[in-house]
């Protein structure tokens, strides 16, 4: 049975209905009706899950002014019955309708556990810990199940047996056999037998000249024999068949088995060759997009590279694995002596980087391309790929946008797996159809 994560909210008591089932009604309705919305526009996963992860964030956010229009219509007097904006309760109106609508889209699974893996890191949700806990859980196990079908390689290879259809048998009930002319062969055989036959008769007989006679009469019957055979021989020659026509439904019957095979052969192997590139890619520090080596850079400007890189290799439906294979291959890069902070650097440097060096540039436009510009509670992304002025964030607009603390410290890890969960998120989420549907 499906959990229903109002309720949970409720046991918890982070919202207070003073047990009235009316007021609960009411909100199971609302989150009915954000479900739908977000079914029909899944850009909005990652905003819901950002302001139902974050119990600190502003009454004033549009996500919470949507959530409350969609309250409003169905609890017309909401307003009066609590002093301020129930936040508390629209979050967890929000975190409901999310997992409703990621129980039937896969895209919205995938945008909602990337995203909450990175807010849930950098809010504070203490008292709720388990509730997200076991609301990661279930959509996870559901991505995860979906990524297996696409990463396996099955033991066997099944092909669909050959499709073709032979050509009906040539009718013969229309064929005589041909005979022979014995009329006109006795005639002949007459005339070659002495001077009493017709032209061209033998004009010598047997008895008056019997050696004259032997020789005219052998030249005449193998002239009639002769002609009796050639007729008999033409008439027996089979006549011309034309194979163009089965021959090429034959060919294409074959050429449609033999692509079918290949694309089952293909698909089989997809998850081998994709694990297989990745241990070279992890092996070989190379980053695709700069044509540098990885080694070659800072451990902060290689990481936000190698999310951009490994999104480029992986489909949107991958096993959670794969952020924390990203991690490990991070971890790999050696450290570099003027490493400031033990190796660490605060979010809002990170993100000014992330705005205006030029190594960031191919990062930025795919940011452009997946996400809107900023405004309210959203992803990182926003910021960095419309970075409109000379890319300095404040701490306040850094906060009230992306949830994350300006002071906010990140080992390099942590900064590219959360970058690559955002381009994973936005990429499964796109309004495009054609960006949905690339690496699929």
């Amino acid at each position: 049975m499906e959990q229903e994560f109002l309720l949970k909210f409720l046991e918890v008591g982070t919202i207070d209905l003073k047990g009235d089932d009316t007021k609960l009604e009411k909100l199971r309705l609302t989150a009915k009706d954000l479900a739908a919305t977000l079914r029909k526009t899944p850009s909005k996963t990652a905003s819901f899950t950002m302001v139902a992860a974050d119990p600190n964030v502003a009454a004033t956010d549009p996500t919470v002014e949507e959530a409350m229009a969609s309250l409003r219509k169905q609890w017309e007097t909401v307003a009066n019955a609590f002093s301020g904006r129930p936040v508390g309760i629209l979050r967890a109106i929000l975190l409901d309708a999310v997992i409703q609508a990621a129980r039937s889209d896969d895209a919205i699974a995938v945008a909602f556990v990337n995203t909450a893996r990175n807010a849930l890191a950098y809010s504070e949700t203490s008292d709720e810990a388990e509730i997200w806990r076991e609301a990661v859980s279930e959509i996870e196990t559901k991505v995860d199940a979906r990524a297996e079908a696409e990463w396996a390689t099955p033991e066997m290879i099944t092909v669909d047996p050959l499709q073709y259809t032979p050509p009906a048998p040539v009718a013969t009930t229309d064929y005589e056999s041909p005979t022979v002319d014995q009329s006109d062969l006795l005639k002949k055989i007459h005339s070659a037998a002495g001077p009493w036959g017709s032209d061209p008769k033998n004009q010598y007989s047997p008895h008056q000249h019997p050696q004259q006679w032997a020789q005219e009469f052998a030249n005449k019957m193998s002239v009639a024999i002769a002609e009796t055979l050639d007729g008999m021989a033409e008439e027996l020659a089979p006549a011309p068949v034309d194979l163009s026509s089965p021959l090429a439904t034959l060919a294409k019957a074959v050429t449609s088995h033999v692509e079918k095979a290949l694309a089952s052969f293909s698909g089989a192997t997809a998850g081998l060759q994709r694990r297989t590139n990745l241990l070279w890619w992890k092996e070989a520090l190379y980053s695709p997009s700069a044509h540098a080596s990885y080694l070659d850079l800072s451990p902060f400007e290689a990481s936000a590279l190698m999310a951009l890189d490994l999104h480029e290799q992986v489909p949107t439906y991958s096993p959670a694995s794969v952020s924390a294979f990203l991690r490990e291959t991070i971890r790999c890069l050696p450290a570099k002596n003027d490493d400031q902070s033990n190796g660490e650097r605060d979010v809002a440097s990170l993100v000014r980087d992330a705005r205006t060096k030029a190594f960031m540039q191919p990062f930025r436009a795919l940011a452009a391309q997946y996400a809107p510009v900023p405004v309210g509670r959203g992803p990182l992304l926003s910021l960095i790929g419309h970075a409109q002025d000379s890319g300095a964030v404040d701490a306040s607009t850094l906060l009230a946008l992306s949830g994350v603390d300006a002071s906010t410290k990140m080992t390099p890890s942590d900064w590219g797996t959360y970058l690559f969960r955002e381009l994973q998120t936005a990429r499964a989420t796109s309004d495009s159809p054609a960006k949905r549907v690339k690496k699929k």
